[in-house]
């Protein structure tokens, strides 16, 4: 800090109080009596509205971990609600909570004083922005977030989630990292006392609460904050009301153990590849693949497409989602039309007409279609 304080304007004092000042917006405020106490509703308000069942893999990869081993979960990021989901999980099995970054953008109104309860770390995504970290005062907001998280997080034995997309994805597909990641790797590795380890994890959803209204999301934030967060909040109301519940998996995989991050491009691409092969096959993937940048299709090639990738994913051992596995693509197509065409739930991305005798799909919402499309794309070979 001496260093950074003499090498600009900042003087020793004016970084000090800057840093107590970025300090206490960074902090959690963990509670547990208050996590356990809203454990209870939290499930009860996911249940009731968004999720029909929440699916778990890999669990014993997290439970194995070494103690001497600091530990960052890598998330991807599909939706808000891979936050309570993720923590729910861990808490449920572990009775903790690992530290979980999270853009400052999340905490306002009713999030600003639950967040930092719940153990979440509040990230500035603009001040760590690489084009923006010429600001002295931005550098020193990125070091005093790594003090705090070796400080007050990583040496007292808890784990961090990250969501090192930067945030959601709104095409489906695994967005690059931002490298704050390895960030964090690299500043552990230099406490020199404990292996690092990054475990991947991946989220799949039947249905993404958010899918219809991501086509617009950048928009909207072009628009404002205010607007883009009513914008946001009334995709979750008109799901909570309307639409039917879907499964949630979530899926650890094998610790990714890193010595050193000298070659952070490399560490990237195993890492997202990694997050990228937790993501399960659903039939929503299927029939979505098989409609992908078409206007119309017969059923009977719908049929015949979904065919041959359920034989894919068993011979590649892909993982799947329920509803999938052991099914005919008649039942897979079943499984999935409840949340692609849903007339009395006012759900309309495809309908199906019937034109000399033969039943086709015609399609009505590209963007939901291809965004299902993308999520397990990187699982199958191209064409």
């Amino acid at each position: 800090m001496d260093a950074m304080a003499s090498a600009g304007r900042l003087t020793e004092d004016a970084a000090a109080r800057l840093s107590k000042q970025y300090r206490s917006e960074i902090a959690h405020r963990y509670s547990y009596e208050f996590t356990r106490w809203m454990a209870r509703p939290v499930r009860l308000v996911l249940d009731r509205f968004f999720l029909s069942e929440v699916i778990v893999g890999g669990f014993d990869h997290i439970l194995t971990m070494p103690k001497d081993t600091y530990v960052i979960l890598s998330c991807v990021h599909k939706s808000h609600l891979d936050y309570i989901v993720l923590g729910h999980v861990l808490f449920s099995n572990m009775k903790s909570l690992p530290a979980t970054i999270a853009g400052k953008n999340l905490f306002h109104g009713l999030f600003e004083g639950m967040l930092p309860r719940f153990k979440g770390v509040c990230l500035d995504r603009e001040k760590v922005n690489p084009k923006n970290l010429r600001s002295r005062e931005n550098l020193l907001y990125l070091s005093t977030f790594y003090d705090y998280l070796m400080d007050e997080v990583m040496n007292r034995g808890d784990a961090i989630t990250i969501f090192p997309e930067a945030g959601r994805s709104y095409d489906g597909s695994i967005q690059p990292l931002a490298l704050g990641v390895f960030g964090i790797a690299k500043r552990a590795l230099k406490e020199g006392t404990h292996r690092v380890a990054l475990l991947p994890v991946g989220m799949t959803y039947d249905r993404v609460t958010e899918d219809e209204r991501f086509h617009r999301m950048r928009e909207q934030k072009a628009a404002g904050a205010d607007a883009y967060r009513a914008y946001d909040k009334r995709g979750f109301i008109r799901h909570a009301i309307f639409q039917p519940k879907g499964a949630v998996y979530v899926d650890f995989g094998e610790p990714m153990y890193v010595k050193d991050v000298k070659n952070m491009d490399d560490l990237e691409r195993e890492l997202r590849t990694r997050m990228g092969k937790l993501i399960r096959v659903t039939a929503m993937a299927l029939v979505c693949r098989a409609l992908a940048g078409r206007k119309s299709m017969p059923m009977d090639d719908l049929f015949r497409h979904i065919r041959a990738d359920l034989k894919y994913a068993k011979d590649n051992c892909l993982l799947i989602g329920r509803g999938v596995s052991h099914r005919s693509p008649g039942q897979v197509f079943k499984r999935a039309l409840e949340h692609l065409c849903n007339r009395v739930r006012f759900r309309d991305a495809i309908c199906i007409r019937t034109k000399d005798g033969s039943m086709y799909i015609r399609v009505k919402r590209a963007d939901i279609i291809d965004y299902y499309a993308n999520t397990v794309k990187h699982l199958f070979p191209a064409g």
